[in-house]
């Protein structure tokens, strides 16, 4: 279970990012709500995230945004708040996936932590059908608040990034103007290798609207969707 949580996590890691001349197009701003919901293989709902936007900066020449989220659960479970932050450079989106994986002990009572080191994943300025993206790695690692002494555990690779069309879509939160993507991913645990892929739906200024994730088999594992913005 947790191999499982920590790859839908990582996957989702991209759920709120922004692009294309930062300001001039981000409808980013202190108070936003965004809400995701979570569905199984079967369409059932499993948990819903939601977003508040609490602070919007230029620094640099960099546009940062911070986001506190919480998720909860089909059963009416609330979990630990977090925070994350992301940033926007000449038209160019990054996520930190550090941050978007360190809350993943928020129910663990153990003073051990599970932290995440890797690079940032990219969304370009420049969209068009059949452009490669880069890859991103991740590396997770478990030990105490001394980062001294966190040994590392685990890995995941996520690659054959591409843009496969721009194409309309449309869902309960709105139309959209947005980009197909494809990818694929590979989580490491050791001798564990765990293989899979996943669809999603890119729109400039607002970030990934759904997201599909299948298993190396290629059959539906789950799908999240925006499904509410508000400012």
């Amino acid at each position: 279970m947790k191999t499982k949580f920590l790859i839908v996590i990582f996957i989702c890691l991209a759920q709120v990012v922004i692009s294309q001349n930062c300001e001039a197009i981000s409808p980013y701003a202190e108070g936003m709500h965004l809400e995701y919901t979570n569905y199984n293989k079967k369409g059932k709902i499993k948990s819903v995230d939601n977003y508040v936007v609490t602070s919007v900066t230029t620094k640099n020449g960099e546009l940062i945004i911070e986001i506190e989220s919480t998720q909860k659960s089909n059963k009416n479970k609330e979990g630990v708040a977090r925070k994350d932050i992301l940033k926007c450079v000449d038209g160019n989106f990054y996520v930190d996936m550090a941050g978007y994986l360190a809350h993943q002990n928020d129910d663990q009572k153990s003073s051990l932590q599970v932290k995440a080191e890797g690079d940032f994943v990219e969304f370009p300025d420049n969209l068009t059908a059949g452009l490669d993206l880069k890859d991103a790695t991740i590396e997770l690692k478990i030990g105490s608040d001394d980062s001294a002494s966190a040994a590392s555990f685990a890995d995941m690779k996520v690659y054959n990034r591409k843009v496969i069309q721009n194409t309309s879509y449309k869902n309960q939160a709105g139309e959209f103007d947005a980009y197909k993507m494809t990818f694929d991913y590979i989580f490491t645990l050791g001798f564990i290798k765990m293989r899979g892929s996943g669809v999603e739906w890119y729109v400039k200024g607002i970030g990934i609207i759904k997201t599909e994730s299948y298993n190396k088999k290629g059959k539906l594992r789950w799908t999240r969707e925006l499904t509410k913005m508000t400012k």
